[in-house]
């Protein structure tokens, strides 16, 4: 269970930076998925919750 919210996090960081580095490339919309990333970040702040 830890390794795969531990996978879930990373996922989450490196969706954060991608959109971060679309900003600075100056792309006005984003290149991931918006409700996979907020499933994602929804089911982490869940775990924290616990």
């Amino acid at each position: 269970m830890n390794l795969a919210i531990r996978k879930l996090a990373m996922l989450e960081k490196d969706f954060i930076a991608r959109e971060e580095e679309a900003k600075l490339n100056g792309f006005t919309s984003c290149p991931i998925d918006r409700e996979f990333k907020n499933k994602i970040s929804k089911v982490l702040d869940q775990v924290r919750y616990l």
